[in-house]
């Protein structure tokens, strides 16, 4: 009987916890990854503790079943750590992209590190998406994970909530500061997509954006847009500085490498995007607090970078939205301060913790449908009009 207590007074622990003693067990791998799955009738969602990316939301059924939308690199995915063998490039940028899949968390800043933070180690877009995650609560339909940023003292944790029946699912982030400092932070998500999904003639993007700018910085020799220009989004100035390119649609062409920002629409409550493929008949998207995340940043990789690991082979279109309107240091943003009268970053005081909830969805594209005019949320759905048919889709969304 001795042994028989010590055996299972953890596990009954844990599950008075609502734990559960398979909490940090992970589920079949995901392309060679540790993984945990949550899913019900509708959709299934991936993610992975290396990193606590969110690799993939799929339809379990019907129409654009099985097809996930967000990027999976077109290079070998290790677990964190992995970087070191020189596949992945240079230090600061190799520590996310030797693990990074689908939608990453950017905390504590969105960007790249200064000279000095490189060499002190610390990686692009900050420590979340770099590290290991821990699962504390499991279930079917639910996923509560987190972990702890060792250089920025930061506590992060993440709970991804499905709804019954329904192919939305809630997700609600909690940030605390463990330090006696009150403190300039980013707080982004990185949303990136990729073939299939991703395809020419075929994907289109919206949002309820409004006032716009390239990155005012050389984003890359790849550029097809005007560096600097202002626009009203979609329509964004071309290099050349006389053509409009429109952002609704994958590049044309065939090298190409940019970065815009946008400002989400500041008489609306909620700030969203949508992706669709009109081909396979999918859409996907994101709707979350305006006030917390005025900024919807978007970056454009066809296949423009030749250094490892992207070899020429990187076709990914990311929508980054959150506190920070482009990928600057830490110091460089907040030196900006404001951009269009907007804060370019936020403060979280000592010893303080904060959280934002935000919705994502994804659902079959009405035949006929171009594009997404709008997405409203209620106190118990998510509901999507269309371009190009006078049709709704609304799906239950518990939050």
């Amino acid at each position: 009987m001795t042994g028989f207590r010590k055996t299972m007074v953890p596990a009954l622990a844990l599950l008075s916890l609502g734990i559960g003693a398979g909490a940090q067990q992970a589920d079949a791998p995901y392309h060679g990854r540790k993984a945990w799955t949550v899913q019900n009738e509708k959709v299934k969602v991936v993610v992975v503790p290396g990193g606590g990316h969110i690799a993939s939301i799929t339809l379990r059924s019907g129409t654009g079943a099985n097809l996930n939308p967000l990027w999976l690199p077109p290079w070998p995915s290790v677990e964190p750590g992995g970087w070191t063998n020189g596949k992945y490039g240079d230090k600061p940028g190799a520590q996310l992209l030797c693990s990074i899949m689908g939608h990453n968390l950017c905390l504590d800043f969105f960007g790249g590190p200064s000279p000095a933070e490189t060499k002190a180690g610390i990686p692009v877009h900050g420590e979340a998406p770099c590290i290991n995650w821990t699962a504390v609560q499991r279930t079917a339909t639910k996923l509560v994970y987190t972990t702890t940023l060792p250089r920025a003292q930061m506590k992060v944790t993440r709970t991804i909530s499905l709804t019954p029946s329904s192919s939305a699912l809630w997700i609600k982030e909690t940030a605390e500061n463990l330090t006696d400092f009150d403190r300039p932070i980013g707080w982004n998500q990185h949303v990136t997509f990729g073939p299939p999904f991703l395809e020419k003639g075929a994907s289109f993007y919206d949002m309820n954006g409004t006032w716009s700018m390239v990155d005012p910085k050389e984003f890359s020799k790849g550029q097809r847009l005007k560096q600097g220009a202002e626009f009203d989004w979609p329509n964004a100035p071309a290099a050349n500085g006389s053509d409009t390119t429109d952002l609704r649609e994958w590049p044309m062409g065939n090298k190409s490498s940019d970065f815009t920002t946008t400002l989400i629409d500041p008489s609306t409550k909620y700030g969203w995007f949508t992706a669709v493929n009109t081909k396979k008949h999918l859409v996907v998207g994101y709707i979350w607090p305006r006030a917390d995340w005025p900024w919807a940043a978007n970056w454009e990789e066809n296949k423009f970078r030749t250094g490892a690991p992207w070899n020429g082979n990187g076709v990914t279109r990311g929508i980054e939205f959150g506190t920070t309107p482009f990928a600057y240091s830490r110091k460089d943003t907040v030196a900006m301060g404001k951009l269009h009268d907007t804060p370019t970053y936020r403060w979280i005081s000592a010893h303080n913790a904060q959280t934002v909830s935000y919705g994502a969805f994804v659902a079959p594209l009405p035949e006929g449908a171009t594009g997404v005019k709008s997405v409203e949320l209620t106190a118990n759905s998510v509901k999507i009009s269309y371009n190009g048919v006078e049709k709704t889709t609304t799906l239950a969304l518990k939050h």
